[in-house]
């Protein structure tokens, strides 16, 4: 029986101006086992030849920072000094863009949460947000599990600081919580047929195939709501929509497997 693994990261677009709608995304790459050592030797040597070492870690945010000159950015990663040029960030995007295309399916769902509060009169919540998204998620990988007759996992990167340890808690409890009580489709049985685990990962660990997830979520809320990458760099945008899981479907099957709105 093949064995996946499901890399997720989360972000969100919160507009105080209101002018437009407030998204909140999860979304990530899920990978093969057989894959993951040539994926990460794959990074870690491309690292070697634009950083000069393998111990930097890629965070889509700040690597578009970084091309902005931002001050703080660059002080706190020198390395990405590189990424100034505009030449080497294109490096970047186009190397995940690669992995991606050759080795990953996207998944993931985008919430607009200004809708859920307009039509079903729910609060603006994160919490609510991830839990919806969660559901969504487990159950659209349970049916990829399915159709790849294999077992998978959900790796997260740890939300957890020094002030507040709760944030993975409640993740985990969001989790167990759909294990137990199942979703939309899936019974807790075919749940836990499929599903064998959620772990979280601390950031500096440098975890190579959790920062391919990491370039993920930001460009479909970006699309969604509709602001363009070209003005702050590389885009790596139309390479993820074209790696959506379909489930097999042609017409839509990416919108309903792959990459789900919540609105």
């Amino acid at each position: 029986m093949n064995e996946y693994t499901l890399y997720l990261d989360e972000t969100k677009l919160w507009n105080k101006n209101r002018n437009q709608h407030n998204v909140y995304g999860i979304a990530g790459v899920i990978i093969n086992q057989e894959d993951k050592l040539e994926i990460n030797n794959r990074l870690i040597n491309f690292k070697k030849e634009l950083f000069h070492t393998p111990n930097v870690i890629l965070h889509e945010t700040d690597i578009r920072q970084a091309g902005k000159n931002n001050e703080k950015i660059l002080n706190e990663i020198p390395e990405y000094s590189l990424l100034t040029r505009r030449k080497n960030m294109k490096l970047v995007f186009n190397q995940v863009g690669d992995i991606i295309n050759e080795y990953c399916y996207v998944l993931g769902t985008i919430i607009d949460v200004t809708s859920l509060n307009k039509n079903y009169r729910i609060k603006e919540s994160t919490y609510t947000s991830y839990y919806l998204g969660m559901k969504t998620i487990m159950e659209n990988y349970t049916k990829f599990l399915y159709d790849h007759n294999a077992t998978g996992n959900i790796i997260l990167e740890s939300r957890k600081t020094i002030n507040n340890q709760k944030l993975d808690s409640r993740i985990r409890k969001q989790y167990y919580k759909i294990m137990c009580h199942g979703t939309y489709r899936y019974s807790a049985l075919y749940l836990q047929n499929k599903l064998t685990g959620i772990s979280f990962v601390e950031k500096m660990s440098n975890n190579n195939l959790l920062q391919i997830a990491d370039f993920i979520p930001r460009p479909l809320l970006l699309h969604y709501v509709k602001i363009g990458q070209k003005k702050s760099g590389p885009s790596i945008y139309q390479k993820i929509r074209r790696k959506r899981y379909d489930g097999g479907l042609i017409y839509n099957g990416a919108g309903k497997y792959g990459v789900v709105l919540i609105d």
